[in-house]
């Protein structure tokens, strides 16, 4: 019976059941401010706040407990769930929307203009996370009195040249590429498809086919988003047991190991968005409204850990609340979950590179900041969106610089990357927002009195 209770239910102690109990009333709490029409920013980010007071109480209680792993495993469940739901979404909602738009393309948009403003904005702020990252760096003196012994890591990650980086975001096998979460190549796949429909909707013996398959791509579209909405109501649910796992697989003695570090990276995610805030008011736009509509996206984003998870919140904000075409928003909120990730691709591997740079004695002078910042901003083309990468950024940064043998100096770091990868994701997820409205804002075709809607 014993076995039972541990091994099954995985509720053998009293303390997992209370623990339970005080989740379940945090549940009711957020119940209770839903049926009041309380804002869901508001209640994603009473979720948030609730999640890390638990994940801290728990762990001052008792971090060691064999109960508390029990409470553990029950928190990465529910969390799990609820993202599984949403990753579960991606493809679809990426691939339907694209050739959706593809479908409805008028010479309003010109698909160069697209291309050309999304990749401008992106790689524009990713280039600026890093400068950002490479300032606070030197600033701050980040691995200076670190020394240069350290002990053999088993996070390094192979890097591949650009010619490489590139090939593989051709999809030759579309369903690997699918299996992979391989963002760009899918994209890719999903324009042709889009192009060849678009090709043949004119043609008179093609007419009632096309007629039948544009309907189904309307009515999937339709069905896509129905679903996102229904799951997206429990993120504030979900967010509670995101924020308390984090804090309890990490405890606090890995938060005071890289302290420093942790606390230059927040600085880095705080500035960049400032940066963002800056952008949109370089174009005209109220930035204080972007903030305030994006704000439970960058909740998601920064419990989840996952652009790619994040992706279809990410859409369905920019379309419905912040007045961005449906081309733009698609294609460019997709390519930035892979291009330009302002923190995985920005300030985390200038901050690591510097931090290598400080322990090892290396001058850092202009040379070795535009160096840093051409690796950065080419790097970026082969980072995948989704928890972890960053370590490929940051292994493709020290390759670039020179450091690839000592890759291994940031295993302190890598001991606490879920706790830096929240304030990453949130940044990557904002800069694909950022660059998807001034994209859209150039080319004219951003609808202002959406955006501007209370």
């Amino acid at each position: 019976m014993k076995d039972f209770f541990s091994n099954f239910l995985v509720l053998s102690h009293w303390q997992s059941a209370v623990v339970l109990a005080v989740l379940c009333m945090i549940f009711y709490i957020l119940r209770l401010l839903d049926k009041r029409k309380i804002d869901f920013s508001i209640r994603t980010f009473v979720g948030l706040v609730a999640g890390v007071l638990l994940g801290f109480l728990l762990q001052y209680i008792n971090p060691q407990s064999v109960w508390l792993d029990e409470v553990r495993v029950w928190l990465g469940f529910l969390g799990n769930v609820f993202l599984g739901f949403i990753k579960m979404l991606v493809l679809p909602i990426v691939g339907i929307s694209i050739i959706k738009v593809l479908l409805e393309v008028t010479t309003q948009v010109r698909i160069s203009a697209l291309l050309s403003r999304s990749f401008f904005w992106i790689l524009l702020t990713v280039g600026l996370a890093t400068l950002i990252g490479l300032y606070l760096g030197v600033f701050f003196g980040i691995g200076d009195g670190i020394q240069a012994s350290y002990v053999q890591s088993s996070e390094i990650r192979q890097v591949q040249n650009l010619p490489a980086i590139l090939s593989n975001l051709i999809p030759s096998n579309i369903i690997e590429t699918m299996g992979k979460n391989n963002i760009i190549a899918y994209v890719i796949f999903c324009f042709f498809i889009g192009f060849g429909a678009y090709g043949v909707r004119n043609k008179p013996e093609f007419k009632a086919a096309y007629d039948i398959f544009e309907s189904c791509v309307l009515v999937a579209y339709q069905i896509i988003m129905d679903i996102t909405l229904f799951i997206v109501r429990f993120m504030p649910y979900a967010v509670v047991c995101m924020m308390s796992e984090v804090i309890l697989e990490n405890g606090f003695e890995a938060l005071k190991s890289a302290g420093n570090f942790i606390i230059l990276i927040y600085v880095a995610m705080l500035i960049v968005f400032i940066m963002h805030l800056v952008l949109i008011a370089i174009n005209g736009l109220n930035p204080f409204t972007y903030a305030r509509k994006a704000f439970y996206v960058w909740m998601f984003a920064f419990s989840s850990r996952s652009s790619v998870g994040t992706l279809p919140l990410t859409i369905s904000c920019l379309q419905e609340k912040l007045g961005v075409s449906k081309a733009m928003a698609n294609f460019t909120a997709s390519i930035g979950t892979t291009v330009g990730l302002n923190g995985c691709a920005g300030y985390f591997p200038a901050l690591a590179v510097v931090f290598v740079a400080h322990s090892l004695g290396v001058e850092i002078g202009v040379s070795f900041i535009v160096a840093a910042l051409f690796v950065a901003v080419l790097g970026s083309l082969g980072i995948a969106g989704v928890p972890g990468s960053a370590t490929m950024a940051a292994s493709i940064m020290l390759t670039g610089m020179g450091f690839s043998e000592h890759f291994v100096m940031l295993s302190i770091i890598l001991a606490i990357d879920p706790i830096i990868d929240m304030a990453r994701t949130a940044s990557n997820v904002s800069g694909a927002m950022v660059s998807s409205i001034c994209a859209d804002k150039n080319i004219g075709t951003l609808d202002i009195q959406t955006y501007n809607k209370n």
